[in-house]
């Protein structure tokens, strides 16, 4: 494993807990959509695309329909490999190396808009330039569909007990190997996540409408937290005052001791311990005729 995958979020992303968590809220957004709008879908537009486990997972739950997908990301390289992936499946597929507070789109030009884990990534001012740029593309009753495992709910209160002694572990060990933090080092800002409470308030502030908010709880085993408290950024907010990669190391081998003892276990008594992903599902609004949250 080089540096590279070992401090990105790919590792994680591709652990059968997350599949399967976001298997299940684009299985749940499809079905809403659907049920509401029965019409052939022409344009989906894939924000943050990575490795395409979105949209593979909503274009899997389309059968019969090959709507043109635009797959958005700033790594030009995961960009190439999931366009390429997509067009092998015979979908006509368009890609756009930029950030999506920067999208260039025609106005009205996009009927579904998802954006998979990772809108916590952009502070409060950058999801409102980037969620307005996503309303402007869309067409009007056009749907946006986004998901977040790093929001202030995201921790379950009994699960508390397992990130404390997980952090206590991770500390312990830097302090057997002479590393000391750095006490003057602040938190990191993009950890302080907001509440599910902001989204709905930025969301009709831009004209949207909200058509459901769902929280959905999610087994991780140690595969998935291990991965995850690898994630640099996971790590930096958890320890910060540390280098992220030293805290991610250290956080990382303090799972398993923390999961151990207490995490929940599983029909096979594997430990897993429940963390939140936040679905959301909303609505182009016409700003003209006012906006409603639903």
């Amino acid at each position: 494993m080089d540096n590279r995958s070992k401090y990105s979020f790919k590792a994680f992303s591709e652990t059968d807990d997350y599949q399967k968590v976001n298997a299940d809220i684009v299985r749940h957004w499809v079905s809403s959509m659907l049920t509401e709008r029965s019409k052939q879908i022409g344009s989906l537009l894939d924000i943050a695309t990575g490795m395409g486990t979105m949209v593979q997972l909503f274009l899997n739950q389309l059968p019969g329909q090959k709507p043109t997908v635009i797959c958005l990301d700033q790594d030009e390289s995961s960009l190439v490999q999931t366009t390429d992936r997509l067009k092998s499946l015979s979908f006509d597929v368009k890609h756009l190396h930029t950030s999506v507070e920067d999208l260039e789109l025609p106005d009205e030009s996009v009927d579904v808009a998802i954006w998979g884990n990772a809108i916590h990534y952009l502070q409060a001012e950058g999801q409102e330039r980037a969620l307005t740029a996503i309303r402007r593309v869309l067409k009007k009753r056009g749907w946006l569909f986004f998901n977040t495992a790093f929001y202030a709910e995201a921790r379950p209160p009994e699960t508390l007990v397992f990130y404390r002694a997980q952090v206590r572990k991770a500390v312990s060990h830097l302090n057997s190997l002479g590393i000391q933090r750095d006490r003057a080092q602040k938190r990191p800002a993009a950890s302080n996540f907001p509440p599910a409470s902001h989204y709905e308030t930025l969301l009709t502030k831009i004209g949207f409408s909200v058509n459901e908010m769902r929280q959905v709880a999610a087994r991780l085993h140690q595969p998935a937290w291990e991965h995850l408290s690898s994630f640099r950024q996971y790590a930096a907010g958890a320890l910060h005052g540390y280098v992220p990669e030293v805290a991610a190391d250290a956080m990382r081998e303090a799972v398993a001791p923390a999961i151990e003892k207490h995490g929940q276990r599983d029909e096979n008594n594997a430990p897993y311990v429940l963390r939140n992903w936040l679905a959301v599902s909303a609505r182009r609004e016409n700003l003209s005729s006012g906006v409603t949250s639903m």
